[in-house]
């Protein structure tokens, strides 16, 4: 099957059409009132996000797409009321009462996108005023967000491409060398199986276990990796160009048959919205370019870009697949963040795309990645992710203890995804809440025990240890693990189980068995997406199945309760 250029195109356009104008439709209309004018208001959050302004680059677009004065209006308007972020020094504030100005090398991308490819569309003075400003916060960027700075990774990646951009379109030497240094920098953090690492502070930290910070499938492909392959074609740096196209090529393991950015493992899962992460830019604009030497880019394009079409509605992207179905709004941070990808594809311009398999296609057997002491398998129609991984980036994070924290069936597609095991405002201006709370809870598979009001469970041990085979048609991960609380540290009694995951080609099957001390005590949750798969306890019992449901990253699951039989042990199959 061929999909042709005026295809994408028109699939794009569309989609990025429909996502301005709802933006536009959220604009703060308040004629001479400076503080407010322009702004775009979210729905989900009920403020202003600060960096809002960012759309002033898809507006653009649309303009001189369109012809339509409506979006040039919000263009300006946009940046009009990017003066409240704007400090004296050049930089930009997060939001109004965010400090973090890291973020200001978004809005110069954004801006400096605008003016090269639609200043035309400026009078002289406007474009004049808008030259001034990004100039300002190029200067802020070259003074501030290089070496040394205590930041992730993912500043000094986008960084680069900024110096790159700005430095070009100011003809700034300085600018040009300082992106140089900050992409040779990133090329020296990437691992044996190609994945980015530094998403985490410092950049250089290695866990007990000889893990590093990493986040693979939110901002390594949404925001560190596209910023990267951006410098590395603006400046014509052919060696770090190779270097980042390769590891771009190993993070496209880690999507999946329908396109979602399987994030379950990263440093930042808690940002995880199963088509990438809540506030980065997104994938399209690089990949699509890149798919015009190697069509699996441009593959890869095309699968997320479905989700981003089934995750959106009225004309916002949500931050999940089931957001819509259970009653939650979308933030705006996703749409006016995802919008200048597509604008960027879209000048970018496009090939006609002959369909092709993606790496998960075809995946079969068992790949252990050390830098996150996980395991990938591929059984039949069957995919999943055993982690064990103990990069500690924040309270309540990413799973680790042998917890099965993805599956995925190529008839049904998830069925269990977890990004943090404890959902917490861990960035409260980039982050949204549920009103919800009775069904919002944690869809972690674990053994899980309350003693003395303190909640332990298996996915917070960090020292946790896993085996693995194949064995004829089938893949076995053994995980051993201590019950621990929140900061990892382990019960008192040192209470521990065995989790055993067997993935055959009709089913999965997991085995739990627990100290014979807790036998009675303890209880297996086993949270799956609504109506995805069957699930049969064989040994033990099924306390109870409930309706669940966690924003990150945003379905809604049955959670089942199983209880462990006498001598300690449970064991169930899913199937569908």
């Amino acid at each position: 099957m061929i999909i042709t250029k005026n295809e994408f195109r028109s699939k794009i356009f569309h989609l990025l059409q429909a996502w301005c104008d709802e933006l536009i439709h959220l604009h703060i209309s308040m004629p001479g009132n400076t503080d407010f004018d322009g702004a775009i208001l979210c729905p989900a959050c009920k403020v202003i996000h600060g960096r809002c302004h960012d759309a002033i680059y898809p507006m653009m677009y649309m303009a001189d797409a369109t012809g339509d004065q409506k979006y040039l209006d919000a263009a300006n308007k946009l940046f009009r009321w990017g003066e409240n972020m704007l400090c004296d020094d050049g930089g930009l504030y997060n939001d109004a009462q965010s400090t973090w100005s890291g973020i200001t090398v978004f809005n110069a991308v954004s801006l400096c996108d605008a003016l090269k490819k639609h200043g035309h569309l400026l009078d002289a003075q406007t474009k004049r005023e808008w030259e001034a400003r990004l100039l300002r916060m190029g200067d802020w960027l070259f003074k501030n967000l290089r070496l040394g700075m205590r930041t992730n990774i993912n500043y000094f990646a986008t960084n680069c491409n900024a110096m790159a951009l700005l430095g070009n379109y100011f003809d700034r030497d300085d600018y040009r060398q300082l992106a140089h240094e900050l992409a040779h920098h990133c090329m020296k953090h990437i691992s044996e199986n190609g994945l980015l690492f530094g998403e985490g502070q410092p950049n250089d930290a290695v866990s007990e276990k000889g893990c590093t910070a990493i986040d693979m499938g939110g901002y390594n492909v949404e925001e560190s990796l596209p910023s990267l392959c951006r410098y590395a074609m603006e400046s014509g740096d052919k060696e770090a160009f190779n270097v980042f196209v390769d590891s771009y090529r190993a993070h496209l393991e880690f999507m999946l048959p329908d396109g979602a950015w399987d994030n379950s493992i990263g440093t930042r899962a808690f940002k995880w919205t199963y088509w990438g992460s809540r506030t980065s830019d997104g994938c399209q604009e690089v990949l699509f370019h890149l798919g015009k030497q190697d069509p699996v880019f441009a593959e890869a394009a095309l699968r997320n870009l479905d989700l981003y079409e089934k995750c959106t509605h009225n004309g916002l992207l949500f931050g999940g697949r089931d957001y819509y179905a259970h009653g939650e709004h979308a933030c705006s941070h996703h749409t006016f963040c995802h919008a200048k990808v597509l604008a960027g594809a879209l000048d970018e311009g496009f090939e006609d795309l002959e369909r092709m398999p993606l790496p998960s296609d075809n995946f079969s057997g068992l790949k252990y990645y050390s830098e996150i002491d996980s395991y990938r398998v591929g059984v039949g129609d069957w995919r999943a992710n055993v982690t064990a991984y103990d990069f500690n980036y924040m309270t309540g994070g990413h799973a680790s203890g042998g917890a099965l924290n993805l599956l995925w069936n190529r008839k049904v597609g998830p069925i269990i995804a977890v990004g943090a095991v404890d959902y917490s405002m861990h960035e409260i201006h980039n982050q949204q809440l549920s009103l919800k709370k009775a069904e919002h809870r944690s869809v972690c598979p674990r053994v899980e025990l309350v003693k003395n009001g303190v909640r332990y469970a298996n996915h917070y041990d960090f020292r946790a240890s896993m085996n693995a085979e194949e064995r004829n048609d089938s893949v076995i991960i053994r995980a051993n693990a201590v019950l621990c609380d929140n900061h990892n540290a382990p019960i008192p009694e040192n209470y521990a189980c065995t989790l055993t995951y067997t993935f055959a080609k009709d089913c999965v099957r997991i085995h739990g068995k627990l100290d014979a001390a807790i036998a009675d005590q303890a209880v297996y949750y086993l949270p799956i997406v609504q109506d995805s798969a069957a699930v049969t306890v064989e040994t033990g019992a099924l306390l109870s199945h409930g309706k669940s449901f966690n924003l990150n990253p945003g379905f809604i699951c049955t959670e089942y309760k199983i209880a462990a039989n006498e001598q300690g042990e449970f064991a169930l199959t899913l199937s569908v």
